[in-house]
């Protein structure tokens, strides 16, 4: 008996055991690790074998990374039993399904790695990276769109409407190892589209020009219009100097002024004699209690203050500048339109 037919006698052993009842069923990740493990004890057959069951391709339940990782193994056990064709399928699948895979020439020796440039030369795939959330609001903003490339190839991007037909062709042309494409999200006309649902669509040709292979990427968008900014506080009262000197106490001149009068009228042999004097005495006793009236209330008016009242006036157009120039700005982004997209997940259709 060969050994290729040892080998495999041993694997369908292994998968039968496995089989045997519900308690040891093997999950396709389980069966990858088997899988390199068989691999570095150089039984190549036996992983060969085992990754292939394991990345069937009707089985959806493998995640990518392990998949990725499986199909490498894959390829290369398939070199080492000298199954060149069945090396290049898997280093092929390994590059459409991550356009963006580099094999690591510390674990796989130059043959293997040879192999992969040699498929990754040959094979025309693009990984599309958007970010998750956009918003677009000023003149400029734009949706990023990173397309990532096995080699260099004719692309078409291009956003559709959800009848397929084009709202906006964003580049036709080459691309190599990686390209970014810009969306204003708006359509041919310049005009931001109706809120929906729209795809993004890359198209990878090949060399007769036909599209060999597309990843659609659907792309929610949202427009509205733009929201008002609040309007700037007033600003706080502790921010403004007083305008006015403090009034003085004028119970000092009044009772000064009253005192004076008083002393008049009990002293009229002082202040006035002869046959007027009763009425003279009066008159200013009078003079002089309003006189000290007068005084009290100058006293008491309080006194203006140019500088701080100038400091006060700049503090209040200062801030009448500011809401001048945000009821401008919101007149403006009213009128403005705010484009929200958000990205879904890919889907890749090969040209068959």
């Amino acid at each position: 008996m060969t050994r290729a037919a040892v080998a495999l006698a041993g694997v369908v052993l292994i998968l039968a055991g496995g089989a045997a009842g519900p308690a040891h069923a093997q999950t396709p990740a389980e069966q990858v690790a088997r899988g390199i493990r068989a691999y570095q004890n150089l039984d190549y057959d036996s992983a060969a074998v085992l990754l292939a069951a394991a990345l069937a391709p009707q089985d959806s339940t493998l995640a990518d990374s392990d998949r990725a990782r499986g199909l490498v193994y894959l390829g290369a056990s398939q070199l080492y039993r000298e199954h060149r064709d069945s090396a290049s399928a898997a280093f092929g699948r390994l590059l459409r399904l991550d356009p963006r895979y580099h094999i690591d020439q510390l674990v796989f020796p130059p043959e293997v790695t040879g192999l992969f440039q040699q498929v990754r030369l040959i094979t025309r795939a693009v990984a599309v990276v958007v970010p998750p959330g956009s918003e677009l609001r000023a003149p400029g903003d734009a949706l990023s769109i990173w397309l990532y490339a096995t080699t260099i190839h004719q692309v078409d991007v291009a956003v559709l409407r959800p009848n397929g037909v084009p709202l906006r062709n964003l580049y036709q042309g080459s691309v190599g190892d990686s390209l970014q494409v810009r969306w204003d999200g708006r359509a041919s006309d310049g005009n931001p589209p109706d809120s929906g649902r729209y795809l993004l669509q890359v198209d990878s040709r090949g060399s007769d020009g036909r599209v060999i292979r597309s990843v659609a990427l659907p792309l929610d968008v949202a427009r509205r219009r733009g929201d008002p900014l609040p309007l700037p506080a007033p600003p706080a009262a502790s921010l403004f100097r007083p305008e006015h000197t403090p009034g003085a106490s004028g119970v000092r001149a009044l009772v000064t002024g009253l005192a004076a009068a008083a002393a008049v009228t009990l002293l009229p042999a002082v202040i006035a004699g002869g046959s007027n004097a009763s009425a003279d005495r009066f008159l200013v006793a009078g003079s002089l209690g309003v006189a000290g009236i007068l005084g009290s209330q100058a006293l008491r008016r309080p006194l203006p203050i140019p500088e701080n009242i100038a400091a006060n006036r700049a503090l209040q157009e200062a801030w009448q500048r500011q809401v001048d120039s945000v009821r401008t700005l919101n007149i403006a982004r009213r009128q403005s339109v705010v484009i929200g997209i958000r990205a879904g997940t890919s889907r890749v259709v090969e040209a068959p």
